[in-house]
């Protein structure tokens, strides 16, 4: 276990280093290197690997530098990718195997099968696709069937061992899987069991033909039995780290799909992805449109407007009207107006929007002027929590009782002092 938490840790390790060097590279996507909607791609691969096999099971004795010797085994498994994230395979490995505890061990060999999933883990980040073009980590895990045969050696005497000498009973057969209990070097047909591959595995891309890789698999048995030990408090499982060459069949001018970036507004599993804030934004201008559309224009708004544009030298200036006080609930319609701002900053980045805060004559000049910066901080603090501006685009001046909207004669009486608790907003 121990080995396969530092095999997990060095791919980990290899994996992140290759997704820093990505971050401070320049790197330019061509359009066949684009993973999206209504093009072919190269899917399929075979690969062949060889590694070394660590049986964890009651007659084994392994540790982080195993004391034993180590069995090598070959593995071939045939890949098809679903889209750049996700792709299953069906797997086969053989491998000897052995282990030793004490005055008893266990020597085999055996056939393992399994289909697996594949879960590309840098297609699934927030940046989907290769790390520098060059590396790929992913994540499997599966199902199969071990098919094996098994012996207990006592190796004192050398022999296979009799089950009477092992357990309390009569029987003298010899303790075998898949040989004859009367004959230790008859084979007959293998036992099987359920295994479940689970591991970790990181490949490098070579050319449009073939890829290099490491992986490293712990396959649980569903059984105790590999080494014919029935007691064990644990079932046995084994380790795969398997050095590997992948060739990808295909088009040789096209990119397989596995090293492909996924396009914009497609999810990791190629559907075509839902953008909220464009949908919000679109029935926001929807909104605005329609309210332009039946805005009622009455003298006052036009005064106000002609006041305002002798105050900015412009026209497009938005208000914002206040009650007595420093803050208030925003209308719709206030909301609507401080939405149409916030798309025109968000349609152009450059642009930035200053808030001018005035108050009424009543109260101190101080009491005022600390009013209007109240005034302007609630507005900016709707278009930075709401409407997701960035603070450091926004700009606030207090005014107080500075700039009053005139000729005042010609306002409503209600609105003699209402048109100067406000705040403007100007964009620039």
């Amino acid at each position: 276990m121990k080995f396969f938490i530092l095999t997990v840790l060095l791919l980990l390790s290899a994996s992140l280093t290759g997704q820093k060097r990505e971050k401070d590279s320049v790197f330019v996507k061509t359009p066949e290197m684009i993973f999206s909607f209504g093009q072919t791609y190269n899917s399929w691969s075979v690969s062949g690997g060889f590694g070394p096999v660590f049986i964890y099971a009651d007659q084994s004795d392994y540790r982080l530098i195993p004391n034993q010797k180590i069995d090598l085994g070959p593995s071939v498994w045939v890949t098809k990718h679903l889209v750049p994230a996700f792709a299953f395979e069906l797997q086969y490995l053989q491998s000897e195997m052995y282990g030793q505890e004490g005055r008893y061990g266990f020597e085999g060999d055996f056939l393992d099968v399994s289909i697996n999933g594949i879960a590309v883990i840098n297609q699934m980040s927030a940046r989907p696709g290769p790390l520098k073009d060059r590396w790929n980590y992913y994540l499997k895990i599966g199902v199969g069937a071990s098919l094996f045969r098994s012996k207990l050696i006592n190796y004192e005497t050398g022999e296979v061992a009799r089950r009477n000498e092992v357990y309390d009973t009569p029987n003298d057969d010899y303790v075998v899987l898949g040989y004859d209990e009367t004959n230790p070097n008859k084979k007959t047909a293998r036992e099987a069991d359920l295994v479940l591959p689970f591991g970790l595995g990181v490949m490098y891309r070579i050319n449009n033909s073939f890829d290099i890789g490491l992986e490293s698999m712990l396959r649980f048995s569903a059984a105790d039995r590999l080494d014919n030990i029935l007691t064990g408090a644990t079932n046995d499982r084994y380790l795969y780290t398997a050095f590997n060459v992948s060739y990808k069949f295909g088009d040789k001018d096209q990119r397989h799909m596995r090293w492909t970036y996924r396009a914009e507004g497609m999810d990791m599993f190629g559907r075509k992805q839902e953008n909220r804030l464009q949908d919000e934004v679109r029935q926001l201008e929807d909104d605005i449109a329609e309210y332009e559309k039946n805005r009622p224009v009455h003298k006052d708004s036009v005064v106000i407007t002609e006041t305002l544009r002798v105050v900015y030298d412009r026209y497009d200036v938005k208000t914002i009207f206040f009650p007595p006080g420093a803050s208030r609930r925003f209308s719709p319609d206030d909301e609507l107006l401080m939405g149409r701002v916030a798309i025109e900053l968000l349609n152009d980045s450059s642009k930035t929007l200053s808030l001018y805060g005035y108050s009424d004559s009543s109260g101190s000049a101080e009491t005022n002027l600390e009013l209007s910066r109240q005034r302007c901080e609630s507005v900016k603090e709707f278009f930075v929590s709401d409407l997701d501006i960035s603070p450091h685009r926004i700009s606030i001046y207090p005014r107080g009782e500075d700039n009053p909207l005139s000729p005042l004669e010609e306002l409503s009486p209600r609105g003699l002092s209402m048109v100067n608790r406000r705040v403007d907003l100007v964009v620039d």
